[in-house]
């Protein structure tokens, strides 16, 4: 099994709320760790169409996946560049750890436990930054500006995220029910191209999807988004609910039902973005 280095081993940082929250974040997607493979069906479909957006060659060659989960794309990422070095980078160790003992991780794939927002790595020493689907968790100000810092001359950022009204159909359901936060609110794409702007990051492409998945019933939902650690709810939305509150979420959500079954929508955005050759 590859070992997984952690940056802040022997060192306990100050509790803020930002501390406490990534704390929390990280738990909950390292109960998810062994469930993950087995229902992250979009997020592996969104990681594999980020890929195919990727250009053919690197100022330098080493790349860095944030948030990279159990990894599930290491292969296909190995094969595109061949001589590249990985940083498989996630804030859960129980993530990193299924990734080893799937055989995901290695020489070219080097586990590493730590903050997007705070990335151990020297500047300008990779030449891609690569993240689907996990830092929607993160202040888009912050995470880009880390982005950019590591990124050579030339380098390049790939990103895909689910934006502000994602999920909008468990959100106004549960709205029906009470007024606590069940949702994430999500950052908007004006925030992601505001923070690129402020960074002199260029955008080369973009587009956004809109995923609808269908499921028999909100239980199921609910099962899904626990599987893949997507369920923390940023602001207090845990906690015990009422049997009344529930069914009448329940009951909002039936409303919604298509042949199809309850929808769930995502709203996706896909990014690729350089940095100026100086």
């Amino acid at each position: 099994m590859s070992s997984v280095f952690n940056p802040s081993a022997g060192h306990e940082p100050a509790v803020t709320s930002s501390t406490a929250t990534k704390r929390a974040v990280g738990r909950q997607f390292g109960r998810a760790a062994a469930s993950y493979d087995a229902h992250a069906v979009l997020q592996l479909s969104c990681a594999r169409s980020l890929l195919a957006m990727a250009p053919e060659s690197l100022p330098i060659p080493r790349a860095a996946d944030l948030g990279c989960a159990t990894a599930p794309l290491s292969r296909q990422q190995q094969e595109r560049w061949h001589e590249v070095r990985w940083l498989a980078l996630d804030l859960a160790p129980a993530m990193l750890q299924e990734a080893s003992q799937r055989g995901r991780t290695g020489r070219l794939f080097s586990p590493v436990c730590a903050d997007a927002e705070a990335l151990p790595l020297p500047d300008r020493s990779l030449g891609l930054v690569f993240s689907s689907f996990a830092l929607q968790w993160c202040d888009p100000a912050v995470v880009i500006a880390e982005a950019g810092r590591v990124l050579a001359p030339g380098g390049h950022l790939l990103l895909a995220v689910p934006l502000r009204d994602s999920l909008r159909e468990l959100s106004e359901s549960w709205k029906a029910a009470d007024r606590r936060p069940h949702v994430n609110d999500l950052p908007t794409m004006v925030q992601w191209h505001d923070a690129l702007a402020t960074e002199g990051l260029s955008t080369v492409t973009q587009q956004t999807l809109t995923v609808t998945q269908h499921y028999p019933h909100v239980r199921a939902i609910a099962r899904t988004l626990k599987a893949t650690g997507a369920d923390h709810v940023q602001g207090g939305g845990g906690g015990l609910t009422g049997k009344r509150a529930f069914r009448t979420m329940l009951d909002a959500y039936e409303t919604l039902r298509t042949r199809d079954g309850l929808p769930l929508t995502w709203r996706v955005l896909f990014l690729h973005a350089s940095k100026e050759v100086l």
